[in-house]
């Protein structure tokens, strides 16, 4: 009896060491892994931007076919995410937080088990037509000294998953089987019709703010709408006053007729009739700077000037739709 609890006295001041030193062990791991792809930054960057790919060449997608999927209201992007479940790879979230155009993706990881994400993401660096990749991730390893622990064999256990990932990116990119869908845009003059519609101007610091920004202002819209008794005779719109970050921006939406009263932040105004031409695009709102350069050269093309500034709106729910190249947005501009 002695000889058994001597013993259990040695491994619970085994367990007491090994949790002690793992308190002072670093509070996060990193891992970083590069490859070079025969190809341009811009189409690696396409791939990269869409979650809709990653089963392609995403070793942690490709272990468990049982895996359990939910997607986000949009696949591509800023603000694009999934979550998973599985009982091979755990449960978890992906989120893409920023996508700088044929630089960088970046992507915050919630792992179940782990109190903060981690931040993980791409580097594009492209040189005579090719391009180097640089996959890496940074682990919050909180207080807990058992993942602490884990730290310090992190780059050697996530570090092999990180060679077949690009890897696998690299062959089919070069082969040809894993393509940058691209969006399709399509033009025509109408009239536009006179509307009466709510708005609320706001700001947004970064890209990946804008989709949030916007859902608050339609939401309070919706809920003055209730209120006042309106419905929408169209489908939401937002003006984009400025190019580059920060963006100033002015969410609207038609309405039926104008409100007795308007409150907050909204604001009810009347817009005229007038001639307008509208690209059709159908595609990622990330890629949406395309319809807004080929509308310029089209008004251009054909000897017209524009009037006011343009405006986007939003036609498809992409939560109704299997992939962001069916979803429709309209820019409007209105022309003399």
């Amino acid at each position: 009896m002695k000889l058994l609890f001597k013993i259990l006295i040695w491994i619970a001041g085994i367990i007491g060491i090994f949790l002690l030193i793992g308190a002072f062990l670093p509070g996060s791991a990193n891992v970083s892994r590069s490859i070079t792809i025969k190809a341009p930054a811009t189409s690696v960057y396409g791939i990269l931007n869409d979650l809709k790919t990653y089963n392609a060449w995403m070793p942690w997608n490709q272990k468990d076919s049982a895996m359990k999927v939910e997607w986000g209201p949009q696949t591509s992007g800023t603000g694009a995410w999934y979550s998973w479940q599985s009982s091979k790879v755990g449960t978890g979230k992906i989120t893409i937080v920023e996508s700088v155009p044929d630089k960088l993706v970046t992507t915050s990881l919630a792992f179940g088990g782990f109190d903060q994400p981690s931040v993980a993401g791409w580097d594009l660096v492209e040189s005579g037509g090719n391009t180097t990749v640089t996959w890496k991730m940074t682990a919050e390893l909180s207080h807990n000294p058992v993942n602490r622990w884990f730290g310090l064999f992190f780059g050697k256990l996530i570090g092999p998953d990180f060679e077949n990932g690009l890897s696998q990116l690299k062959e089919k990119i070069e082969n040809g089987s894993l393509k940058v869908q691209e969006p399709k845009v399509s033009f025509e003059k109408m009239m536009r019709p006179a509307m009466q519609v709510l708005t609320i101007m706001d700001t947004a610091k970064i890209t990946g703010e804008i989709g949030p920004k916007l859902q608050k202002a339609y939401g309070e819209m919706g809920q003055l709408m209730k209120n006042e008794k309106l419905s929408m005779s169209g489908a939401p719109f937002a003006w984009y006053y400025t190019a580059n970050e920060p963006f100033i921006l002015e969410a609207a939406v038609p309405v039926d007729k104008a409100p007795a009263n308007t409150s907050g932040r909204v604001h009810f105004r009347k817009l005229p009739a007038g001639n307008a031409v509208v690209a059709h695009f159908f595609g990622p709102y990330d890629k949406v700077s395309i319809a807004y350069t080929r509308l310029g050269e089209w008004v251009k093309a054909n000897n017209l000037k524009a009037s006011n500034p343009p405006y986007e709106v939003y036609v498809d729910d992409p939560t109704t739709k299997k992939s962001m190249y069916e979803v429709q947005t309209d820019i409007v501009q209105p022309v003399n």
